[in-house]
């Protein structure tokens, strides 16, 4: 009987343009690839925010590439929280306070994202 090895991603093997966006928890990163994938890795958010700055941390727990952002639902009240919805179909929460410049920088973009 065979057994599959599952192939060890370093850092170098990541393609920012291949990437949807990352999700945080602790001291760990969850990397989600445009084909589906999603990978551990042992890196922090804050390590791939310094290493790609064109990616934008629109939430403590995530941490996005903005050319794969579909449509974004922005809060109707102060209570309730506003939303990007990602080409995967995901849906991540943008903290109230990161709002602003998370729609900025969509502007600045232009890549045409629906409100």
């Amino acid at each position: 009987m065979k057994t599959s090895r599952t192939r060890k991603w370093t850092v170098n093997d990541f393609d920012p343009q291949a990437i949807l966006y990352l999700t945080g928890d602790v001291n760990y990163s969850y990397v989600h690839l445009l084909n589906g994938q999603v990978v551990l890795s042992s890196r922090t958010l804050k390590w791939f925010a310094q290493q790609w700055p064109s990616f934008v941390r629109v939430h403590k727990h995530a941490l996005v590439n903005l050319a794969y952002v579909k449509h974004i639902k922005l809060a109707s009240s102060l209570r309730s929280p506003s939303y990007l919805i990602m080409r995967d179909k995901a849906s991540l929460t943008i903290s109230r306070r990161r709002v602003i410049t998370v729609v900025e920088q969509l502007d600045q973009l232009g890549s045409g994202v629906s409100l």
